[in-house]
């Protein structure tokens, strides 16, 4: 801000356009995000990348969560005909995490969900159950400079590339980002125990690059443990891969819900 040689009457001004913008950017947010109609779906790792290993099959992280994927995306694509479904990777195929977000906020998905399978450290003692990760909040002014950088969606770019503007309308973005993603974690924590076997080992905060990069709501679901014999057994199974995906699809529609309310 030091750049900024503000004097009365230009941050008069300065407050007045920040004012007329926001009301042109909320008036324009609520025609253009009324419909969640683009959803990223990310399948973990692929192709060169196998992710984490069963400990008793030897199962790859990266052909469970595949599958899982595939199958939440079909559920949505057979209610809702209307949405579009971008997959990070369709097949076992490899690509940079980065690249996957830098895609949906080209693409405007409006939600990420991605998809992955835990395993334990060595040091630590025996883990089960699912997680789910948002952005750390400690690592909010790194997502608001890339939501400023490479977010394509945001409405004011339309009308001036101010450096003070985008910051302000950045920062207000990713913290409409960081309501939503929270809510619909708590929304898949919820259909995770009421769907499937699994427990809950609760909704956490990291550094991850998809919560990270994704300059839109965004959720990873580390789906089990394969370290843990139970949730290898059940992960591998179709049965298993049902219900996860039964799981998120339920919590997708109450998110929907929320959303398109907004």
């Amino acid at each position: 801000m030091s750049n900024y040689q503000l004097t009365y009457e230009n941050i008069f001004k300065k407050a007045v356009k920040v004012i007329l913008l926001l009301f042109i950017v909320h008036c324009t947010m609520l025609i253009a995000q009324t419909k969640l109609d683009v959803i990223y779906i990310d399948a973990g790792h692929g192709g060169k990348d196998p992710g984490t290993i069963g400990d008793k099959t030897g199962v790859q992280e990266k052909n469970i969560v595949l599958p899982i994927a595939m199958k939440l995306g079909k559920l949505i694509e057979e209610k809702y005909p209307g949405i579009k479904i971008i997959y990070s990777r369709t097949t076992d195929e490899y690509s940079q995490v980065k690249d996957r977000t830098i895609d949906a906020n080209n693409q405007k998905a409006k939600l990420f969900i991605s998809i992955h399978a835990n395993h334990k450290k060595q040091e630590e003692s025996d883990k089960q159950g699912f997680e789910i990760y948002l952005l750390n909040k400690e690592r909010f002014p790194e997502a608001v400079e890339f939501t400023m950088k490479q977010n394509f969606q945001i409405a004011f770019q339309q009308f001036g590339k101010d450096t003070l503007d985008n910051f302000i309308f950045s920062s207000l973005a990713q913290a409409g980002y960081t309501r939503l993603s929270e809510y619909f974690a708590s929304i898949i924590e919820v259909n995770m125990l009421d769907h499937s076997e699994l427990i809950s080992r609760g909704v956490y905060q990291a550094g991850n690059w998809v919560t990270l990069g994704a300059s839109m709501p965004s959720v990873l679901i580390e789906t089990g443990y394969l370290s843990d014999i139970n949730d290898e057994k059940y992960l591998s199974g179709e049965k298993g891969q049902n219900d996860i995906s039964i799981a998120l699809f339920n919590a997708f529609q109450n998110y929907k819900t929320l959303y398109e309310s907004q």
